[in-house]
């Protein structure tokens, strides 16, 4: 009977146990993912083509954003490019992309790809008028 599969005895025991991780669960596809992988879970990606997103490699699961290191969470475009601290871990189903093991050019793309998303472009229809008649913050006066 492996140790994993014993039955814990109730009450207290006066014994630590430390059950350290083997490591059986980890397959090969979650340590070597892309960003052609997760494509279909981000809007961002759509416009990019695929073998751009397979030169850009995601970070593995918990490690440690390096200190002063660019990176992007495909997860939370919004934040933009963001500075690792050092302390910062990947967290579980996340997809952030390291700028120093991403093609500058494949880079480039992804940041405007997100610029897009996060920061539409008003449309030419826009009168840049709000609905009491007054003009937006940032419209260009008439």
């Amino acid at each position: 009977m492996r140790y994993d599969q014993m039955k814990v005895p109730s009450g207290p025991t006066r014994k630590w146990e430390i059950v350290m991780e083997d490591g059986r669960d980890d397959d090969a596809e979650s340590l070597a993912r892309t960003a052609i992988d997760v494509k279909r879970d981000h809007r961002v990606l759509r416009d990019i083509a695929d073998g751009d997103l397979r030169t850009a490699p995601l970070l593995a699961t918990g490690t440690t954003l390096r200190r002063g290191e660019r990176y992007l969470d495909l997860h939370a475009p919004a934040r933009g490019e963001f500075v690792g601290d050092g302390y910062e871990r990947v967290r579980p189903g996340r997809g952030v992309l390291a700028k120093s093991e991403t093609p500058p050019s494949v880079w480039r793309a992804i940041l405007k790809a997100v610029d897009g998303v996060t920061r539409p472009t008003p449309s030419k229809f826009d009168s840049g008028v709000n609905s009491a008649g007054q003009i937006r913050k940032g419209s260009p006066e008439r």
